[in-house]
């Protein structure tokens, strides 16, 4: 039986003896504990015991080849000794951070969380940084600068606080030994307002995306049928995650407009879900029913077992070539949404009721991205009044 001492914490090799090595060992007339740590036959070889950070249970090291087992062993002891003074490998706590939070967070959160850490990853990747405590205040300051470079200022603030949860809950399991969390501050930056798209820079989008692309695949397959589906986010405000779940099925009819009712993709995991409405205009309804649909159950689905954040990004990425041949710049889906928006704050619809088409948790998250346009209602009511003097 072989022992190793790591700070006087044993982890130890033995032979597991067949009953014929056994036998063949009694004829030899050895004592117990010589039988025990017999090692000169071809039997597997298990190990057990502690190391500096974990208990390692009784196991076979899958070989019978003592040198083997014995250089296994040393690359055991050699990675633990590195945890016990640089903490687990960073890879290890994000995979048991992602799987931890799996039924707290929703999967539009996963993909931003799976966003962060890709550039977490080709940072510490880039400084040679591989156990999590060799994480110091001044590299996770360096990269919310570096490591997120090119993002626009919200996006760098919406990752940052992503990243700082990480590092308070990597503190809480003892995988950090120092609270970065609090040491490393917040991404403080002015509230982005919406930017709709101008009626002229809406007729040109629609025009453009009406128009065949030279490759006939995904969404660019049936281009009236992309068209349609910009309209719908364009006339109820639908984010691109839920207007690409679309179905003509549930629509139900009203007095003056179809209605749809659903649950918004991007909701809060651990709050009641919410339905909200959509109203659809019968030109609207009739052009969907009569397009070429990409899948007989949803219109605006095409056939892949892709996950719905790759939807979003294909429209996405069409959008941006969408804009860049008719002149439009940061031609992005959400821009459709606040579009939607300002038309009905300059219609005179009250704030509240945009606020409950839009889905929004409280109607200060309305006024803080509409600012603008709330004002302008106010001068339109203003002159409105004026003219009834």
């Amino acid at each position: 039986m072989m022992w190793y001492f790591v700070r006087n914490m044993p982890v130890k090799l033995y032979r597991r003896h067949s009953r014929k090595c056994l036998e063949d060992l009694a004829g030899l007339r050895l004592p117990a504990r010589a039988v025990r740590n017999y090692m000169d036959c071809e039997c597997p070889i298990w190990a057990y015991g502690r190391t500096e950070t974990q208990q390692v249970p009784r196991q076979s090291v899958g070989t019978t080849d003592l040198k083997t087992a014995r250089a296994k062993l040393a690359a055991v002891l050699k990675h633990d000794q590195a945890e016990a003074v640089h903490g687990p490998k960073l890879e290890d706590c994000i995979e048991k951070y992602l799987t931890a939070r799996k039924n707290e967070i929703t999967e539009s959160s996963r993909d931003s969380y799976a966003i962060m850490f890709g550039h977490l990853r080709k940072f510490v990747g880039a400084n040679g940084v591989v156990h999590i405590r060799e994480l110091t205040v001044d590299l996770c300051e360096e990269f919310k600068s570096a490591g997120l470079a090119g993002m626009k200022d919200s996006s760098i603030k919406h990752y940052t606080g992503r990243f700082r949860k990480f590092l308070s809950d990597a503190f809480r399991r003892g995988w950090l030994l120092e609270d970065l969390a609090a040491k490393v501050l917040p991404h403080h930056c002015e509230d982005e307002a919406a930017e709709p798209f101008t009626e002229d820079e809406v007729k040109r989008i629609l025009e453009q995306a009406n128009k065949p692309a030279i490759k006939r695949i995904g969404y660019t397959k049936y281009p009236e049928t992309f068209r349609l589906l910009l309209e719908l986010m364009l006339e109820t405000g639908m984010r691109v995650s839920d207007a690409i779940e679309f179905d003509p099925g549930a629509l139900q009819k009203g007095q003056y407009l179809w209605i749809y009712r659903f649950t918004p993709k991007k909701q809060r995991k651990n709050r009641t879900k919410k339905t909200i409405e959509a109203y659809i205009s019968d030109r609207l309804k009739t052009a969907i029913d009569n397009a070429q649909w990409f899948t007989p159950a949803r219109p605006f689905r095409y056939p892949t077992s892709r996950r719905m954040r790759t939807y979003g990004n294909e429209v996405y990425k069409i959008m941006l070539a969408i804009g860049k041949r008719c002149g439009v710049p940061d031609c992005r889906p959400h821009r459709l949404r606040d579009t939607f928006a300002t038309r009905k704050l300059l219609a005179g619809v009250p704030l509240e009721d945009v606020s409950r088409l839009l889905g929004h948790s409280s109607i200060r998250t309305t006024e803080t991205y509409y600012a603008k346009w709330t004002s302008a209602r106010t001068r339109l009511l203003e002159e409105r009044v004026f003219k009834t003097l």
